[in-house]
């Protein structure tokens, strides 16, 4: 999934419309709604900007993945909040490897952010 969808996956989760979006953003609709479709790639700096309205981690948002999400809804269908489930009713095997699929999730968060830290330095060096 590439970055733009998983914003928009986000987005919807998170009950936010894309106008209130761009205007958070401080850009136009269709010009949120472009980064939302890939046709534009969006810099270290507007990726902080949307994990901090999403209250996520940038790195949460390059990798999210809707297959692992749950999601809490109110009595009047709105979502409350996004979190990933337990799988206590899983079989063992499905357990150790849901645990290794995350550790290598993980890793590559830290590699991720890795290559976001350097980014950052290198665009204060200029």
């Amino acid at each position: 999934m590439k970055v733009g969808n998983k914003i928009h996956k986000i987005r919807e989760l998170k009950n936010i419309t894309a106008k209130d979006m761009a205007d958070r953003l401080d850009m136009t609709l269709s010009g949120y709604q472009r980064i939302e479709r890939d046709e534009v790639s969006i810099n270290i700096d507007r990726l902080l900007e949307i994990s901090g309205i999403f209250e996520m981690k940038p790195e949460e948002v390059l990798c999210f993945d809707e297959k692992y999400v749950f999601n809490n809804s109110d009595n009047k269908g709105g979502i409350q909040g996004i979190h990933y489930g337990t799988f206590n009713a899983f079989p063992e095997d499905l357990k150790k490897l849901y645990e290794e699929n995350a550790r290598l999730q993980a890793d590559q968060i830290k590699m991720q952010q890795e290559m976001i830290d350097m980014l950052k330095e290198k665009l204060k060096g200029k």
